[in-house]
């Protein structure tokens, strides 16, 4: 892909993953970008979603859109659901 996604509308269009990564401890975690875009809205960019890391309490966390290899088998990926409280 050579264009820049902004929104959630756009990634999900595009059928792809968002990955959330702690800044502080590296936990990473994985969204379907459409999930997020129902919950969140598809106008919404990705850095103004919040997130909040479930091993060490921090909100600082880094959004970052990408494309599954849908080639490769994936044995250890788990994908969260969104919820909203």
């Amino acid at each position: 892909m050579t264009r820049t996604l902004k929104t959630l509308g756009e990634a999900a269009r595009h059928g792809m993953l968002v990955r959330v990564t702690c800044r502080k401890c590296e936990k990473v975690g994985f969204f379907i970008a459409s999930d997020l875009a129902t919950v969140n809205g598809h106008g919404r960019t990705f850095k103004s979603l919040k997130f909040r890391c479930k091993e060490c309490n921090v909100v600082d966390c880094e959004v970052m859109p990408f494309e599954d290899d849908r080639d490769r088998v994936h044995t250890n990926r788990v994908i969260w659901r969104p919820t909203r409280f």
